[in-house]
């Protein structure tokens, strides 16, 4: 009587997904976008790229969700350190310093995070989301330190003046240091003058 051979259980999808997930961000963080491809995080997840494509369309959608999940770790670990403070001007440094320390240290996740369009609109309907619930919480601490009475059409303005003050000394960080004279020091130093002299 011939000897039964055991039958490998399949791996569960769920871990497969996260190994493409990691092998995909290991990959994104240490070489960047341009030699992130998916045979290369087949391999490195120990799957075939078809099995890697049946978890992401292609490499658009792969890093749509990894830029996801850092913009969400990050903002949640931000925000944690925010609330530590008491004092508004004290939460909204943390915010700067925070958000020119994620651009320096994943330079390739914030151009796409913050600074390229996507054309998906399931994509862009994503980043919207997130995009309101940060805004929203910015204005609010905005509120708080402008005087008292201050109309929500001016605090929205000046949550925009901050706002673009921070993502454009951010962008010209990633693309631009050495024309600029940019330091990871200076950058922050200059843009809480920026933002003190907008809020007054």
């Amino acid at each position: 009587m011939a000897k039964k051979v055991p039958v490998k259980k399949a791996e569960p999808a769920a871990n497969l997904r996260q190994r493409i997930i990691r092998a995909a961000s290991e990959i994104f963080v240490s070489e960047g976008y341009d030699h992130l491809s998916m045979r290369r995080v087949a391999e490195l997840a120990g799957c075939s790229q078809m099995a890697a494509y049946r978890h992401f369309a292609n490499k658009e959608a792969l890093t749509q969700h990894l830029c996801a999940q850092l913009y969400t770790d990050f903002t949640q670990q931000m925000f944690a350190r925010m609330d530590a403070a008491e004092d508004p001007m004290k939460k909204l440094r943390i915010f700067i310093a925070s958000l020119l320390e994620f651009a320096q240290t994943y330079p390739d996740h914030y151009s796409i995070v913050f600074l390229v369009r996507h054309s998906d609109p399931e994509v862009v309907e994503e980043r919207e989301a997130l995009g309101q619930r940060f805004l929203g919480a910015i204005h609010s601490l905005i509120r708080e330190i402008l005087p008292k009475g201050t109309s929500a059409a001016i605090s929205a303005t000046r949550m925009r003046q901050v706002v673009t003050a921070v993502h454009g000394t951010a962008a010209l960080l990633i693309a631009h240091p050495r024309a600029y004279g940019l330091t990871p020091q200076r950058v922050v130093k200059d843009t809480e003058e920026a933002v003190e002299r907008i809020l007054g």
